[in-house]
């Protein structure tokens, strides 16, 4: 089901972040209203649905109304989970405040070295509290140091034995830090060795969208599968849906068009819109290899993500949906 942005606005400004088109200071800052909040989970109930709300941002911890919004889903037994940074005094405080509650927390850390003391503190304090119902996602960026710190983090505070790691989407406007091509075999080596280092502490890895089986090597493709780290990040995009109730397929192709919820009247309807909207570029792929090879399927491999291969293709024009 869908990511509900509560905000469009961050305590980071993160260089590689996919949602700049989206955020402030490209857009004005914005909050999901609570007419808006409430309006959306009635047109969620439209239709049976698998009962899950993602709460993202921006930084969804900044909304004075989170609390409120949680209570109202966990009173319609809704299954909440939390996208953060933990940076955020709120985050910790919130954190602390649910910690007996089934609630779960996606924790999107950057790597420690850019932490300063107070988001430090916060983090450390946010993850205490929630324990294993919260999971590790980051990006892994060539130029930083190794990723064993989130190895050690899951020790510290018995967080979920998880990990999702992201290579660095680019938008569709190219507006942010994303990784070159000549980057992901860079970064296909460190998910092996943090799938190495992992192993003997049960840590398997999971992916986000985007992320290319062939920057990885058969033997490693292998080795990935026999340690429950299997390479499967195929592209279909839970909605996003931003603090006005305009509707979106995901981050990366915010500027290609987005919908206000209330043109459809479910979101299954809204969601198959999307597909339709997006099927003819599916197969673009990123190299010309992708044309003919047998994991080209939106449910396995996109040959990395659909907005990098839009760019690419630049006789490709998205209309605005209307015809």
């Amino acid at each position: 089901m869908p990511n509900l942005m509560l905000t469009n606005y961050c305590n980071y400004h993160c260089p590689y972040c996919f949602g700049v088109d989206m955020m402030v200071p490209k857009k004005e800052r914005a909050l999901m209203s609570r007419e808006t909040f409430t309006g959306i989970m009635e047109w969620l109930e439209r239709k049976p649905f698998d009962r899950v709300v993602h709460l993202m941002g921006g930084e969804p911890t900044l909304h004075p109304d989170i609390e409120w919004m949680i209570d109202y889903m966990l009173e319609r037994d809704l299954h909440v989970t939390i996208f953060s940074n933990m940076a955020t005094k709120q985050s910790a405080e919130l954190a602390e405040k649910l910690a007996e509650f089934p609630v779960c927390w996606v924790a999107n850390v950057n790597n420690p070295v850019k932490w300063n003391d107070g988001q430090r503190e916060n983090i450390f304090r946010g993850l205490q509290a929630a324990g294993r119902k919260a999971s590790l996602t980051f990006n892994i960026i060539p130029e930083e140091p190794n990723e064993l710190w989130a190895l050690e983090l899951i020790e510290k505070y018995d967080l979920s034995r998880s990990i999702k790691v992201g290579f660095v989407l680019p938008t569709l406007t190219s507006s942010n830090m994303a990784l070159k091509d000549e980057d992901y075999d860079v970064v296909a080596r460190r998910v092996v060795s943090l799938v190495k280092a992992g192993e003997p502490m049960d840590i398997s890895i999971e992916y986000e969208c985007g992320v290319p089986h062939c920057c990885f090597t058969d033997e490693e493709l292998g080795y990935l599968w026999r340690h429950h780290s299997t390479v499967n990040s195929g592209c279909q995009s839970r909605l996003d849906i931003t603090p006005q109730g305009d509707v979106i397929y995901c981050l990366p192709l915010a500027t290609a068009g987005m919908r206000h919820y209330t043109t459809f009247d479910n979101y299954i309807e809204c969601r198959e819109w999307f597909e339709n909207r997006y099927r003819p570029y599916r197969m673009l792929g990123s190299k010309i290899e992708c044309a003919d090879c047998m994991l080209n399927n939106p449910l396995k491999c996109n040959g990395g993500c659909l907005a990098k291969n839009m760019i690419g293709a630049h006789n490709v024009e998205i209309s605005d949906g209307d015809k």
